[in-house]
């Protein structure tokens, strides 16, 4: 037997859920109360919509319904199993670096406008998004001041300035021994 935190009640152990973070290897609450718990807990923190809404699919980032051709096939192929438009798909992942970086979502969206959607040192559009480049000087830790943004660069342009550590000399040596061989 083992008494329910939440109900106060005296209940079989085959009641409580498993749990090795706990001394007697059972959760604190019932079942019961452990749902109601979680569900309450749940619905407070978000409001779901509803994913389809006249034949419209709702995106979770941008917060509109859209056509299904806005958004990409699955490889499930149906349009229920999508949740964020094309134009948001590429930025849900990267927020968390961006934040890191202290830029926004809608800087890195102007960058984007401003540079043509296009890499700011090569002018390539890379596959899938284009890095925040930032003056490392400027900035050793996370989160950034934001300030010292150069510019969003192609995956290949990036790794490149952060193989060489912004090193403008080693650049240098480099292209005198491209031209030199």
């Amino acid at each position: 037997m083992k008494k329910c935190s939440m109900c106060k009640q005296s209940k079989d152990v085959k009641e409580f859920h498993k749990s090795i973070s706990n001394l007697g290897g059972y959760a604190n609450y019932c079942k019961p109360c452990q749902s109601e718990y979680s569900r309450k807990r749940y619905d407070t923190k978000r409001v779901h919509p509803e994913k389809v809404k006249d034949g419209l699919i709702h995106c979770r980032r941008c917060d509109q319904y859209l056509k299904e051709e806005n958004f990409s096939k699955q490889s499930v192929g149906r349009y229920d199993a999508k949740s964020y438009c094309n134009s948001c798909k590429k930025h849900v992942g990267h927020t968390h670096n961006m934040k890191r970086l202290g830029i926004t979502v809608e800087r890195y969206i102007q960058l984007e406008k401003e540079q043509d959607y296009k890499c700011k040192i090569c002018g390539g559009i890379d596959s899938k998004r284009l890095s925040v480049d930032h003056d490392h000087s400027c900035c050793n830790s996370y989160p950034n001041c934001g300030t010292c943004i150069r510019g969003l660069l192609c995956s290949r342009c990036n790794r490149t300035l952060g193989m060489v550590d912004d090193n403008i000399y080693l650049f240098k040596k480099m292209i005198d021994y491209l031209q030199n061989s």
